[in-house]
């Protein structure tokens, strides 16, 4: 099963809804979103369809001490003032979450899965590659590299010419028709 994420904005670091909170409020504000993530609800903290009191908000961040749980609490008052959070019948709700974090439709599992589909379908109705072009593809980029490093430079567009002209003819001497032909998906 792959990795549960949520999206962190960047822009985060300089939100001064943010920026005015201390590095532990901070600290419980990330905590919010990862944990808004984990229960799949928009953003809701619920688990299953109830409401995640103080207390199970608390054990699900791991808060094992009173200055822990009175940043956490304080982080939730301020930024519900600042309009990130609201109550919606008893549940937490990040403000915004659907916007932030959804995952666009090209994303999901299905759009992949189909897109990987076509993909395959298409590989199997391609024509294979022709055995001189692919030859032809590979002594191309081999010879080049050779030339290059016996040179100590680039080729001139003239050199490159020269060259992939030279390994044309010894593959039309190799294969007994012409390079024009392969193109073509003729002989």
């Amino acid at each position: 099963m792959p990795l549960q994420w949520a999206k962190m904005w960047i822009e985060a670091l300089d939100d001064p809804k943010l920026t005015r909170l201390s590095l532990a409020e901070r600290g419980a504000w990330w905590g919010i979103l990862q944990l808004a993530g984990k229960c799949h609800a928009d953003g809701k903290l619920v688990s299953g369809e109830q409401p995640l009191n103080m207390d199970e908000i608390s054990e699900a961040l791991h808060i094992k001490t009173s200055e822990d749980r009175q940043a956490l609490e304080s982080m939730i008052i301020k930024m519900k003032n600042r309009g990130s959070f609201r109550w919606n019948q008893g549940a937490l709700v990040v403000v915004h979450w659907k916007e932030r974090q959804s995952i666009p439709p090209s994303s999901t599992r299905e759009a992949i899965a189909e897109r990987v589909r076509l993909h395959r379908k298409r590989a199997k109705e391609r024509k294979p590659m022709d055995p001189m072009l692919g030859e032809r593809l590979s002594q191309r980029g081999i010879e080049y590299r050779k030339e290059q490093k016996k040179l100590g430079r680039d080729l001139t567009g003239k050199e490159r010419e020269k060259l992939f002209d030279r390994i044309d003819r010894e593959l039309e001497a190799k294969y007994g028709r012409k390079i024009e032909d392969a193109l073509s998906g003729e002989g």
